[in-house]
């Protein structure tokens, strides 16, 4: 817990205008935030063992840090956000596990509803993909 709340503080002493979802997570209570980094755990876990490169992914998303319980709330947040635009139906399985963590995905997934509305895919297709499994 003293490693997450080191890379914690930093993000809290950032940039107070980001927008990005890093002060929606620097201000989560702290079992929210631990809740969200073990559903990141289990659903790079879970494509892991679905053959899916985890490695790349976190690459794409622009962290090198393959341990949620390690990543800064940067690399939280662009974790997240790749998740839910390249594998929405893994972060809604694994979301009903993490009933904690439920309002900071949607806070962090959230803005990209219309877009994936529009285009069918992405991030906002979370929030349908949670509606149809009763999440």
């Amino acid at each position: 817990m003293a490693d997450n709340e080191q890379y914690d503080n930093q993000d809290a002493q950032g940039d107070e205008s980001q927008d990005d979802g890093t002060q929606t997570l620097a201000q989560a209570a702290p079992e929210a935030v631990d809740a969200h980094r073990d559903l990141l755990s289990q659903a790079l876990g879970m494509l892991s063992g679905q053959g899916v490169n985890v490695q790349s992914l976190l690459g794409q998303a622009g962290t090198d840090e393959t341990n949620p319980s390690q990543m800064s709330h940067s690399d939280l947040v662009n974790t997240t956000m790749a998740l839910a635009q390249q594998h929405p139906e893994v972060l809604a399985m694994v979301s009903s596990r993490f009933p904690q963590a439920a309002g900071l995905l949607g806070m962090l997934t959230g803005g990209q509803a219309a877009q994936g509305a529009e285009n069918g895919g992405g991030g906002g297709m979370l929030g349908g993909l949670l509606g149809r499994f009763g999440l």
